[in-house]
């Protein structure tokens, strides 16, 4: 047994000696070093675009968090509110998604739109949401791309691809079902502070978003098939406000009603925002 196993050894140092070097400087070489470096300089940059991803999501979050201060406020205030979060929109346009935008400049941006997925979508809810506030229409996924979309840079040439995020219709969908969501905490709100027509208007922009993502069909992204579910579930919790209030609003107070309706959102204070 130890000779076949001595045999075997130099039977595999034989081989190894037959071998050819490979020289350091040869053209397979300079080949392989060159597709390390464009290897790492993707990852570095792909590392980069999700860091900046992460600052989008925690500054529209606070947008998010601004608008929702909106109700029972008094009309200065409101509009006080509505021009903060409009300035922090497009400071995250104009630093956040422009800096993305560049390092996406001559690349292929399919390559990397998972590490900016997240900031994006959460970019599209408060987007989205504002826009709703000011216009109580949903922002096209057209207009949501001009926003992330920015001339070229001084000194480039007039006809050069102007700079822009890609935008794919799965991440603006996405977010805009994200949007339901924050509606449906709105709407709440509105109730509690006797703003019923808002309650009522939400109540019918969320049902026509409804048969919208009906629409779609079958939906074979998970991600998409769980906001659907919380979907659903927002828009049976501002259907059962709307009708609470059609019933209660004759034998109950305005200012009592934020008792009767704190049921529906008690458990979607904080959740959503940790």
């Amino acid at each position: 047994m130890a000779e076949l196993q001595e045999a075997s050894l130099k039977s595999e140092c034989k081989g190894s000696k037959q071998l050819p070097d490979i020289c350091q400087d040869s053209q397979l070489m300079m080949k392989f070093r060159e597709y390390s470096k464009m290897l790492d300089e993707k990852n570095d940059k792909h590392e980069r675009i999700y860091k900046t991803s992460r600052d989008v999501t925690v500054r529209s979050k606070r947008v998010i968090f601004t608008l929702h201060r909106i109700p029972g406020v008094a009309e200065d205030v409101k509009e006080n509110l509505l021009s903060s979060a409009a300035s922090e929109l497009r400071a995250i346009e104009q630093t956040l998604m422009k800096h993305i935008a560049m390092e996406l400049r001559d690349e292929e941006p399919h390559q990397f739109v998972n590490a900016y997925t997240a900031g994006i979508q959460e970019y599209v809810e408060a987007l989205s949401f504002h826009y709703f506030l000011m216009t109580g229409t949903i922002i096209s996924h057209s207009e949501t791309q001009k926003r992330v979309t920015f001339g070229a840079e001084a000194g480039d040439q007039i006809d050069v691809v102007p700079l822009s995020v890609l935008l794919q219709p799965k991440e603006y969908i996405l977010g805009i079902a994200d949007l339901t969501g924050e509606l449906m905490r709105f709407c709440i709100k509105c109730v509690s502070t006797g703003d019923f027509d808002k309650c009522y208007k939400i109540c019918d922009i969320l049902k026509t978003m409804h048969g919208g993502f009906l629409s779609l069909g079958y939906i074979p992204a998970k991600e998409l098939y769980h906001k659907m579910v919380v979907f659903k579930s927002s828009l049976h919790k501002v259907e059962e406000a709307c009708y609470s209030l059609q019933l209660r609003k004759s034998e109950v107070p305005a200012e009592m009603l934020s008792d009767v309706f704190a049921m529906y959102d008690a458990d979607e204070n904080h959740a959503h925002y940790i």
